[in-house]
Parts: structure tokens; C-alpha cells; sequence
């Protein structure tokens, strides 16, 4: 049969067939024409609504969000060549910061790449190095192909999936998701032995510990320090007696684990801390349930496992000392040195986010790259795994307003929190408008000081300058109302207090006019 016997048509209902029967309940994305419509029409025909993004890179993050939360992988739709290229950011989101994202893109058809070079991409290469699999949706068992897709996406560890479509060509399966690894019962004795008698054993919860939340909340709490990455953070309730704050192998948490004579990381990996040097001597074991990169660590002893099951047994080989509520007295002692910085006349993006937090209470939270985050993430109260979504791994900017989006539509009247900077919101501002029409309960908050801080903070002479960090003020606000949505400015307390009151029951802006001046204090601290 010739390969233009075969139509989107029925590719595109194997599509979503493959979509409905996993549960997948929305796309998102930026249609090209063509097959794409074919998809979205054949997806809303089998009731999965069609989110309309105004980037494609902003319609992957709100797909990954909304995979997250949801349970089941966000898929995000995007046309060929320049709506490909443009996605690739997302992709790269999903795999490094472990969000499930099945993206579709549809390409120059095989049977036209002879004489057609418009658009034309080896876009499977493009995205080889972004994603777990890239390969093509093609006319063979397409319902199939997108299940596998799917699970791969779902992993372990979850991450970005690319399928080309092009219903001329027979088309790819995706490779079987691999079983969960059993206990390597070898490594475990040898990790049993290192942490027989330690007396000071830390755990550090990373990205990999969150969907063990349940189980690992069950073996900890018995008087061991536990530290989390930003991804992890909520996995243990973070005001708990044990909660000894955040991990970025920065200074933070340097105090306790220089005291620590056996740190154990529990779905830990490299993609997560910054990129100095690791100086601890005291031993080290990597706990996963996939094969991890262990050298960023030194030498760690890793062990592959179910690591609730693992951790038990390295924790019951322990005798730890602690004094009683280590991890909080470390925890609030840090949160002191970072809330004591010198203030001036401005509001303090310190004072900004404890006062988000008091006024927003267990809310779902987004939030940006930038200095910002260094005075969020540290105070935030997070009581349950995933109420932070961050960009962690890949660090991206631009990342807090579309997850918001995909965060309040797989929690449906759930009031989000979107806390990001003027540079990341000036990034995807356009999704503003989207947050109106789709008119969900999301509040942005905008740590407005017209500037890229955290570089500012960092750049030295002759490194261009104010010209290479500065924006002229916006009006967040105004912006705000024009995409058609409520929106307050607030210069103290009383008016962030007063207008966070306001927010109401669906989209919100308050443009907080903050001073950049305690983020040098903040960032000393955070980073040393």
C-alpha cells in the first residue's frame, strides 16, 4: 500500500484512543492546522478538552504540571518546525525536573521530504537529547504506540516522551517501561554495615522520594534529621520536628551535615543541587529505585530497591544521638539568620513571602527561577509531596504562571499560589490572558523590582553593567486588567495584606513593589 493511502484520520482516532483509555483528561498546546486539528478534534470527541496556550513552551509546562498532580502524564500538542523548536524548553523541563509529558508534533511527511524543505526538521535527533524516547506515530496500532508512549512518560523516573506524527509511515513502539528494580541485597548489607552504630545519620529526601511519600513518612520520625530537596519539599511536613529545611548543597544546611557522620539520600541525584564541589566526609548511600549517577556524591554506596523498604533497614542499623528536635532547632535557626538581614525603607521579599504564606494558607504553590525563590522556598510550610512545583533540575525561568494554570485545572477549585519574578512573568506574560479566560482560581504574585536580581547580585565589573541586568518598570497590574483579569499594587504589608484579601475566587494579580536590597543578605546565606 502507498504511504499516501493512509490519512490522519485514522491515526488520529488511534490517537485518542490511546489517550482516553489511559485516562488522559486534557491537552494543551498551539495548533499548526492540519493534523493537529485532527487530534484535538478527535480527542474532544471522546470528551479530553483542548487547553489553547499562547507558547509551546508554556503549553508543556502547564502539561507537565497538570501530569503531576493529576496522576496521569500531561500531553501537549504542537505543529511542526517552529512549534516544535519552540517546545523544546518543555521538554527539556519535564525530563530534568521529573514531570510525565507526552508532547505530539507533526512533521514534514516522509513521503514529501524529497522536495519539501519548509519546516523540514530531523526533529527526532532535536529532541533525542531532551527526552526518556522520541520516535513516530504512525499508522501502525496507533492507540498502542500512544499507551506505550504514555507509560514511558509515567517511568520511573517520569520525564519527557516526543512522538512525531506522520500517518504515512508505519511508526515506532516505544520500549517496555522496566519493572521497578528489586532490593540489591549485596549493596544493602554493605550500606547496612557502613551505618551500623552511626550515631548522627541525616536523610535527604530528593526528587526521586516523592512518589514513596506515603511509605517513607512512616519510617521517618524517629529523631534523624531529614533535609529535601526543592522538589521533595512536603514529602515530610515541613514544620516537623525532624524537618531540618531545605538541601542544595549550599550553606544552608552545611552546619548539620558538617555534624552528620552518615548521610543517606533517598531518591537522590546530581540534577538537583548546585554544582560545587561535595566536601562532607562522612559516608554516603543512595538510596533509588532506578539506576542513579552517584558522582556527584564521591564514592556513595548505592542501592537499588523500593526505598521505604531500603531506608527502614538502613535506619534500624542505626543508634542515633540527636538531641531531641535537631532537625527544627537547625531548621529554625536558619530561618532566623535568613529573616534578620538589614532591612530599608522597601518591602522586604522576605517579609513579601511570609505574608503570601500566612494570607494563602495550604495552598497548591508555583514558583520561578530567581532571587525570589531563595526567599520563598526556605519559609514555605508545605504539609504534603508536590504542593511546591518548581524548576529544579532545569532552573528555568518562565516556568511558575503556566504550571499554576496546569496545577488549577487537575485540582479544580483548589486556589493556586503562582509566586514568580518580573523576569520569569515578563517571559510567558501572554498566559495571562489564558489564566482569564480559562478564569481559574489562581493568584500571581509578582516580586516586581525590575531587575534579573539574583544576576545583579553576581555580576562584576565589566560585565555590561545596569544595561545587562535592569528593565524599566511595568505595570503589572495594568497588564493584568488589560488581559482581563483583577489586579492590585502593593508597596508595604498592610497593602499586600489588603490586597491579597481582595484575591476572591478566581484569577488575581497583586504586582508587589519590592526592594531588591535584602536579597545580597538572603543570598549569603542561602549560598554562602
Amino acid at each position: 500500500m502507498s504511504a499516501f493511502a493512509h490519512t490522519s484520520v485514522p491515526v488520529s482516532s488511534g490517537f485518542a484512543d490511546g489517550l482516553a483509555a489511559a485516562g488522559v483528561r486534557r491537552l494543551f498546546g498551539m495548533p499548526g492546522g492540519g493534523p493537529n486539528l485532527d487530534m484535538i478534534g478527535a480527542a474532544e470527541q471522546r470528551g479530553i478538552e483542548f487547553v489553547l496556550a499562547h507558547g509551546e513552551t508554556a503549553a508543556c509546562l502547564m502539561a507537565g504540571a497538570f501530569g503531576l498532580l493529576s496522576g496521569t502524564p500531561g500531553v501537549a500538542i504542537v505543529t511542526r518546525g517552529p512549534g516544535f523548536t519552540s517546545a523544546a524548553n518543555g521538554l527539556a523541563q519535564a525530563t530534568l525536573d521529573r514531570a510525565p509529558l507526552l508532547l505530539i508534533s507533526d512533521r514534514v511527511p516522509a513521503g514529501q521530504r524529497d522536495r519539501t524543505g519548509h519546516q523540514r526538521l530531523d526533529q527526532l535527533a532535536v529532541a533525542a537529547p531532551l527526552t526518556r524516547w522520541t520516535g513516530t506515530l504512525g499508522h501502525r496500532d496507533p492507540a498502542r504506540v500512544v499507551a506505550a508512549a504514555l507509560a514511558v512518560a509515567a517511568g520511573p523516573p517520569p520525564g519527557a516522551v516526543h512522538l512525531d506524527y506522520d500517518p504515512g509511515v508505519p511508526g515506532d513502539l516505544p520500549p517496555a517501561v522496566p519493572h521497578p528494580e528489586p532490593v540489591d541485597t549485596a549493596a544493602l548489607r554493605r550500606a547496612t554495615a557502613l551505618a551500623t552504630d552511626t550515631r548522627r545519620p541525616v536523610v535527604i529526601l530528593g526528587a526521586g522520594a516523592t512518589p514513596h511519600a506515603t511509605a517513607l513518612r512512616g519510617i521517618l520520625g524517629g529523631g534523624v534529621p531529614v533535609l529535601t530537596t526543592y522538589q521533595a519539599l512536603g514529602c515530610v511536613a515541613a514544620s516537623g520536628p525532624d524537618a531540618a529545611g531545605l538541601f542544595t548543597n549550599a550553606a544552608l544546611e552545611r552546619p548539620l551535615l558538617e555534624r552528620a557522620d552518615l548521610i543517606v539520600g533517598v531518591g537522590l541525584d546530581g540534577v538537583e543541587p548546585m554544582p560545587g564541589p561535595w566536601t562532607y566526609p562522612a559516608p554516603v548511600l543512595l538510596l533509588s529505585d532506578t539506576p542513579v549517577d552517584g558522582a556527584y556524591f564521591g564514592s556513595p554506596e548505592i542501592v537499588l530497591g523500593p526505598p521505604a523498604r531500603t531506608l527502614a533497614a538502613v535506619l534500624a542499623a542505626t543508634e542515633p544521638d540527636w538531641p531531641a528536635g535537631a532537625g527544627r532547632e537547625h531548621r529554625d535557626g536558619q530561618l532566623r539568620r535568613l529573616a534578620d538581614g538589614p532591612l530599608d525603607d522597601g518591602l522586604h521579599p522576605v517579609e513579601l513571602a511570609r505574608a503570601v504564606s500566612e494570607a494563602v494558607g495550604d495552598a497548591q504553590v508555583t514558583v520561578d527561577a530567581g532571587a525570589h525563590m531563595l526567599a520563598v522556598m526556605p519559609f514555605w510550610p508545605a504539609t504534603r509531596r508536590h504542593q511546591v512545583l518548581i524548576s529544579n533540575g532545569l532552573a528555568t525561568m518562565g516556568y511558575a504562571l503556566p504550571a499554576a494554570i496546569g496545577a488549577a485545572l487537575a485540582r479544580p477549585g483548589e486556589r493556586v499560589v503562582c509566586l514568580v519574578g518580573d523576569g520569569g512573568l515578563g517571559m510567558t506574560m501572554a498566559e495571562l490572558e489564558t489564566l482569564a479566560r480559562l478564569a481559574l482560581p489562581v493568584t500571581v504574585v509578582v516580586f516586581n523590582d525590575a531587575a534579573l536580581s539574583l544576576i545583579e547580585i553576581k555580576q562584576r565589573a565589566e560585565q555590561g553593567g545596569p544595561g545587562a541586568v535592569r528593565f524599566d518598570p511595568v505595570d503589572f497590574a495594568g497588564v493584568a486588567r488589560a488581559m482581563g483579569m483583577p489586579a492590585a499594587t502593593a508597596e508595604d504589608l498592610p497593602g499586600v495584606r489588603a490586597a491579597l484579601g481582595r484575591a476572591g475566587g478566581g484569577p488575581f494579580l497583586l504586582d508587589a513593589r519590592i526592594s531588591p536590597a535584602g536579597y545580597r543578605h538572603v543570598l549569603a546565606v542561602s549560598r554562602g
